[in-house]
């Protein structure tokens, strides 16, 4: 499973490639030549037959586009008069500005919040890293604001847009993104949440807060720095967190080492996660909880804050447990890549006649069986401590092929970045191959992929597609759904897509 701080450093090493001067039109699809080069197939020595899931479409037999750019053209952004006000404003700045070149302005008038070394022409006036800056096109038209960085590739961090109000004072900015990051969380109906006590209050970029995720359970907030400003104004985000949150909130705050050596920064401190009181800023005089209690959707899980994976839980996938609950009456289920028992949990509180639930890290299982004997399952789900592969292989040598009714794959990132792909596809189309032979005729696969360049190429779909021609069987999607609405996304920032799950029936 890939950590948000994960996700950074892939976006990072893409950026360090874009930063090289390359002009580029992030485009919502990949073409069908550049899918079929990405996509390895398994079934290349086996007799080719139609595929239910319409083979050669990138997102699983929906009416595909080779580019959102051959179909949308750019509009011209047009502003209020309060806009036009904000920007006349901007212009009589006083703040250093970052310029840059002609022809690379679009893409962050359009929003993209990485401005990257290769776009800037020059920088005029004084900056250091952690300054709130403006960034100009190659005429001085402001575009945004941002905190600037003068070593990484990652230049300008940007937070607002010039047409916004309120874009001088950095730290106004930054509070005010978290608060209307609990704006839409309470909208949504997560705060105040009776059954459900933890979500993600934070999603960088697609919160308009670069460099920074955060994950509420309960009363404390785990958040995750991957950005030297994020590490400088920690302060400042700290009372924005007990402003919307309370004041009793506590916040474990952990830092991505090999991000802050990217960002030029390298963290010299005693510890990279540390215990905060959020109303004062000081430091919790108490070590980081191993054993946090929360809800989702009714059932309770026990968090290992300090050594678990992620922020302690992985919150992307509520959305996904619940329709596992809702599907999962009299079935047999075997939940793969189980963590701390997320899928399984729900599988057995649905209704399943049976449920095996696999991981190769004894240490999840463990947590695991924990969550079990919290929702009184214990006797419904048998863990096992196994690598997924060989797991699988060995019930269908055992003879147990089409013997369950539901399969649940949720592995750890096999394709950390692009260049990755090509060793990466064959081990998800050698899981899901695997999956599709143990399954009943109508069996139904719940496949995941947390791969940033697995999903913004829409590639699981096709993944499932040739699973399905090497297994001998066809599939039929029944839908691809991504992360929770607690996670958004900025159109304007592809990179921010991670998690892909195709749930498809296997005949």
């Amino acid at each position: 499973r890939a950590p948000a701080r994960s996700h950074a450093r892939a976006r990072a090493h893409t950026m360090q490639r874009l930063a090289r001067g390359a002009s580029f039109a992030l485009r919502a699809r990949p073409s069908r030549a550049q899918t079929r080069r990405f996509v390895t197939s398994a079934a290349a020595t086996a007799p080719r037959k139609p595929s239910t899931s319409g083979r050669g479409r990138p997102d699983g037999g929906r009416r595909a586009q080779s580019s959102s750019a051959d179909v949308v053209q750019r509009q011209r952004r047009n502003f209020d008069g309060e806009q036009s006000a904000n920007l006349e404003d901007a212009r009589r700045s006083a703040l250093t500005r970052v310029v840059v070149a002609r022809g690379k302005a679009n893409m962050f008038l359009d929003g993209n919040p990485i401005v990257y070394a290769g776009a800037i022409e020059r920088v005029e006036g004084e900056a250091r890293t952690g300054d709130w800056v403006q960034v100009t096109d190659h005429a001085l038209s402001p575009i945004c604001y941002g905190f600037y960085n003068e070593t990484s590739s990652y230049s300008v961090r940007a937070l607002s847009q010039a047409w916004e109000r309120g874009c001088e004072d950095g730290d106004g900015v930054v509070a005010q993104r978290i608060r209307e990051a609990y704006e839409l969380r309470r909208d949504l109906g997560l705060v105040g949440n009776e059954r459900t006590t933890c979500y993600r209050l934070l999603n960088s970029e697609g919160d308009k807060i670069s460099g920074l995720n955060a994950d509420v359970y309960g009363e404390i907030v785990v958040a995750s720095s991957t950005a030297a400003w994020v590490e400088q104004r920690r302060d400042v985000i700290l009372r924005a967190f007990a402003d919307v949150l309370g004041a009793n909130t506590k916040v474990v705050w952990r830092r991505d080492e090999k991000m802050y050596e990217v960002e030029g920064t390298p963290w010299e401190g005693e510890n990279l996660i540390d215990y905060y009181d959020a109303a004062t800023g000081a430091k919790v005089g108490e070590a980081v909880p191993s054993d946090v209690k929360v809800l989702e959707d009714g059932v309770q899980y026990a968090i290992d804050i300090a050594g678990g994976h992620k922020t302690g839980f992985y919150v992307d996938q509520r959305d996904n447990r619940k329709v596992m609950r809702e599907i999962a009456r009299g079935k047999r289920v075997l939940d793969v890549c189980c963590y701390t028992g997320g899928f399984a949990l729900n599988a057995a509180l649905g209704g399943a006649s049976d449920v095996v639930a696999v991981d190769s890290s004894e240490s999840a299982l463990d947590m695991a069986r924990k969550n079990a004997e919290l929702n009184g399952v214990q006797d419904k789900v048998n863990f096992v401590r196994a690598d997924a592969f060989d797991f699988m292989q060995a019930e269908i040598d055992a003879g147990r092929a089409g013997s369950y009714d539901v399969v649940v794959l949720d592995p750890p990132k096999f394709a950390p970045t692009k260049p990755a792909l090509k060793k990466a596809i064959p081990k998800y189309v050698g899981l899901n191959k695997r999956a599709m032979t143990l399954l009943r005729p109508g069996g139904i696969l719940i496949t995941c992929s947390c791969s940033g360049a697995v999903t913004q190429e829409r590639l699981l779909p096709k993944i499932v597609e040739n699973a399905s021609r090497a297994s001998g069987v066809s599939a039929t999607m029944l839908s691809i759904r991504g992360a929770g609405c607690d996670q958004p996304i900025d159109p304007a920032y592809a990179f921010g897509e991670y998690l892909s799950v195709v749930t498809a029936r296997i005949a």
